[in-house]
């Protein structure tokens, strides 16, 4: 009920983003949506169930009106990385589509730091990634951090949150160190969670992130 609900207000979210942007006269072109991204994205089942969890980098060329990428994704707890190409167009009004090859097409909405979007069970959110560095001591620091999802072992499926500070440091030998607080909620009982696939957005000043535990769907965002 939940996820169908999440689903019912992203698509009132993207059309009054449209709305907007007809509203405001706003021309965009795909020059609008030029360079790389970081895009995280959620899917259902057909019965509303939350089924998937990715995270994407994804680099558009205006020239060309293609986009190239790397999308790592949980489909119902199972871990897969595959590379990501396609084609896309944007309107004068800031909406577009986009036609990943060998997948549907998928809609969406350019906005001032990135764009949202919509496909058949799946919807999500992108950042400009502008120029982070992209190492261990480029993205040290605090972070505050939120992430909703549904682990899968046992049955029923078991619908999960977190939210929490992480500090990320550097050890003299170099090793990324994460520690910090968390918060969560199953069934009352306090979690901790180990290994993420994370894309650095915003110049370094926010990560997306999935858990790429077995049998988990989780993702969510990192703001320093």
């Amino acid at each position: 009920m939940i996820s169908k609900v999440l689903c019912t207000a992203s698509a009132i979210v993207l059309a009054s983003f449209a709305l907007s942007s007809a509203a405001w006269g706003a021309t965009c072109s795909n020059a609008s949506l030029s360079g790389t991204y970081g895009f995280l994205h959620d899917g259902t089942d057909s019965n509303g169930a939350p089924a998937t969890a990715a995270v994407s980098q994804v680099r558009f060329d205006a020239t060309t009106g293609t986009f190239t990428g790397e999308t790592t994704a949980s489909h119902d707890g199972v871990l897969a990385t595959e590379p990501l190409t396609g084609t896309y167009a944007v309107a004068s009004n800031c909406t577009g589509t986009g036609n990943p090859s060998g997948g549907n097409p998928f809609s969406f909405v350019v906005t001032s730091t990135g764009f949202l979007a919509v496909h058949l069970f799946s919807e999500g959110f992108a950042v400009k990634q502008g120029s982070p560095t992209c190492t261990n001591a480029g993205v040290k620091g605090s972070f505050g951090f939120e992430t909703t999802g549904v682990f899968l072992a046992g049955v029923p499926a078991t619908a999960v949150a977190f939210i929490g500070e992480l500090r990320l440091t550097v050890s003299p030998s170099g090793e990324g160190v994460i520690s910090g607080h968390v918060a969560s909620s199953e069934d009352g009982t306090f979690l901790t969670f180990a290994e993420e696939r994370i894309v650095v957005v915003d110049c370094g000043k926010e990560m997306l992130a999935i858990q790429t535990d077995a049998d988990t769907v989780v993702s969510g965002t990192f703001q320093r």
